[in-house]
């Protein structure tokens, strides 16, 4: 059956494509650039957001409000239904709705990302140097993107506005905490392309709170000084990107280097203080890609992207000689090394069936090569190729789709997946409503995973399922000149979920044991003048827990959030923003120490960022005043026992940051 899935999806693209002499474009170049206010993921083509088939969050990355994000991180940890947590080791991690880690999809121009670590990706390693803005959207994309997408999806597009003239842009940016960055970017563009290179340079000396509020970068290497709660940090990243035409078809070649250097110091030992325990972790990303578009007289016809990701992450143990600063290596039991190797290739067919319907017919191929000394054999290798199709039918004011996703992989039984989107227009009216099957596949890690030392026995298991849920949402939309107003519901439920288990022998073994509720209600607010943007917004979400082993209470368990943005424009040059999140009280369920279950909560807390910004033709500068209500971590209250207790990293403290920008253009009008 699948043989044949993937032979029809073959026939009908082929049957679809036009014959060159048939195409006519006036410029090719326009079908390949994407409008100012419109959006992409899981579109054929680029919408406005007020038209797009799903609820789709952007965030313009040009907004005073994000003039002091370097990572995707600092640009997500003021949204609604968006929870940080921090590993100070593996980095920043991501939850939506209530789940994080695995199910939670990101991607660059389409691109999945590698390199979970401890289930997350370090959203601290994605930088937004070379990022126009971002896209959301909650809740599975299983028939367009296949897995992990179970919570939502994450894309981030890429600046590809080619300048008219050789254009060179250099940043310079200080933060109090002791951290600076360097950045340059060279645009330009010929006839038939434009391109763009793009370099950065980052430096963090660490951070403890006992730090003074201005930071400089220095090392303290011989004393318990050289101890940081957010270890010292260096990252460098390299972009180089092209946007070619011919006829009609685009050409984007891609290629994302990162490299980055964190340093964990340990204590001097005693008696004396000679030598320090310390640990350096060297990661490596190195990702190229190509996009292909082709165009004909009705739009886009072909999207096909492909890519191969290498990522690496080495940790070294270290013995430093406190006295010479000479360093050794421990013993094996404290180096790891661990290699990722993915290739893919994604590709979609737009057809136009008739007047009122169209299809996109697809596939979507995934090679993954994971490399380790903690699973079986050191090495092993997970195919997945899929099929997928969805149809269209379109009316002056409604669209709705049906979707159908089948797919084949080498290691488990992959489920047939279907989606469903309607969308009726009212006049400044918009409902949705939404049905989406989405599955996470068990990782390599998880299904070979081999870890015993004298501590640990942790073992994976080849029999694990994959995770399965059942997403609804429902949602209005009213947007005025001047106002606008949302308010969105879900439900999801997801089944088989995949965690770490004690088999009751001293051993821990990954099954699928659980079962995970969400629903909420999420409201948002704004109004936009020529001197103010204000934007609100309120989420109040439910979560709960079935386990196999554990009777837990049915009830949910709620959480509130709010936020709000003021942004006021002082005149052509001034503007300042105030960006407030209140998240509130997270409840969760533990056992005490008589194994009762009892509910035990999450200290709530406000994160405020300030921003003031002064710009003219060549010249940008932005200050600002990050976590202005200096919030580093919360603390969990209540439950008793061994979880009575234990406090959660959420940033380092109030910071100062200045950043500078200064843009030259070339006086050659045809470069």
């Amino acid at each position: 059956m699948q043989r044949w899935t993937f032979a029809w999806t073959l026939w009908a693209c082929l049957w679809g494509t036009p014959s060159l002499s048939q195409v006519n474009l006036v410029d090719s170049v326009a079908w390949s650039l994407d409008l100012d206010e419109a959006v992409v993921t899981g579109e054929k083509k680029a919408v406005l957001t007020q038209n797009a088939l799903r609820v789709i969050r952007k965030l313009d990355l040009a907004e005073t409000r994000f003039g002091s994000s370097q990572t995707l991180q600092d640009a997500l940890r003021l949204q609604n239904g968006i929870r940080m947590s921090q590993d100070l080791a593996l980095g920043s991690g991501i939850s939506i709705n209530g789940l994080g880690g695995l199910n939670v999809k990101i991607m660059v121009d389409g691109v999945p990302l590698v390199g979970r670590l401890g289930g997350n990706i370090d959203l601290g390693q994605i930088r937004l140097d070379d990022i126009q803005r971002i896209e959301i959207v909650e809740g599975p994309m299983a028939v367009e993107f296949g897995t992990n997408s179970l919570a939502g999806t994450i894309n981030l597009i890429s600046k590809r506005g080619g300048a008219t003239t050789p254009t060179l842009t250099s940043t310079l940016r200080y933060e109090s905490v002791g951290d600076y960055t360097q950045s340059a970017s060279v645009r330009w563009s010929g006839a038939k392309h434009h391109s763009n290179v793009s370099f950065s340079n980052h430096v963090f000396d660490g951070w403890s709170l006992d730090d003074p509020a201005f930071d400089w970068v220095q090392d303290f290497m011989a004393d318990s000084g050289r101890v940081s709660s957010w270890n010292p940090k260096h990252q460098k990243q390299l972009n180089v990107q092209s946007v070619i035409t011919a006829d009609r078809w685009s050409f984007t070649p891609k290629l994302s280097v990162l490299g980055e250097r964190i340093v964990n110091r340990g204590l001097p030992r005693g008696p004396y203080g000679l030598s320090a325990f310390d640990d350096v972790y060297n990661t490596t990303r190195i990702l190229p890609s190509i996009q292909m578009k082709s165009f004909g007289e009705d739009g886009m016809e072909w999207n096909i992207v492909a890519s191969w990701q290498h990522f690496q992450r080495l940790k070294e143990g270290l013995v430093t000689d406190l006295t010479s600063l000479n360093t050794t290596m421990q013993g094996d039991q404290q180096q790891d090394t661990t290699k990722i190797v993915a290739a893919m290739t994604r590709g979609t067919r737009n057809l136009d069936l008739s007047e009122h319907w169209s299809a996109r017919t697809g596939w979507d191929v995934n090679h993954e090569q994971y490399t380790s000394g903690r699973v079986e054999n050191g090495e092993q290798v997970m195919v997945d190729a899929a099929a997928f199709v969805l149809v269209t039918h379109e009316r002056i004011n409604w669209q709705g789709q049906l979707g159908l996703r089948r797919a084949w992989n080498s290691a488990f039984e992959s489920p047939l997946l279907p989606s469903a989107n309607i969308l009726l227009k009212w006049g400044e009216h918009r409902i949705r409503g939404s049905y989406a099957r989405g599955f996470r596949a068990p990782t390599l890690k998880e299904l070979y995973f081999r870890f015993v030392d004298v501590n640990h026995q942790l073992f994976g298991n080849t029999n694990l399922s994959s995770e399965n849920s059942n997403y609804m949402e429902t949602s209005w939309n009213w947007q005025g000149n001047l106002h606008r107003f949302s308010l969105r519901m879900f439900v999801n439920k997801v089944d088989d979920r995949i965690t770490l288990v004690d088999q009751l022998d001293g051993t821990y073994r990954y099954d699928n044991i659980a079962t995970f509720h969400a629903q909420g209600v999420d409201i948002r607010t704004g109004a936009s003048s020529e001197k103010w943007k204000v934007d609100g917004g309120f989420q109040w979400t439910g979560r709960k827990q079935e386990l196999d082993h554990l009777e837990l209470p049915k009830s949910f368990l709620f959480t509130p959030e709010w936020t709000t943005s003021i942004t006021r424009n002082w005149g052509p040059a001034w503007s300042t923003n105030l960006n407030v999140k209140h998240n509130g009280v997270q409840p969760r369920y533990v056992t005490d120490e008589f194994d009762n279950v009892v509910v035990q909560n999450s200290e709530p807390y406000t994160m405020m960022d300030l921003q003031l910004r002064w710009s003219n033709e060549h010249w940008n500068a932005q200050l600002g005043c990050n976590n202005l209500l200096d919030i580093t971590s919360v603390q969990a209250l209540g439950g008793g026992g061994a979880h009575s207790s234990g406090v959660s990293w959420l940033a380092w403290g109030r910071s100062f940051a200045f950043t500078l920008t200064h843009t030259l253009t070339s006086k050659n009008d045809n470069p």
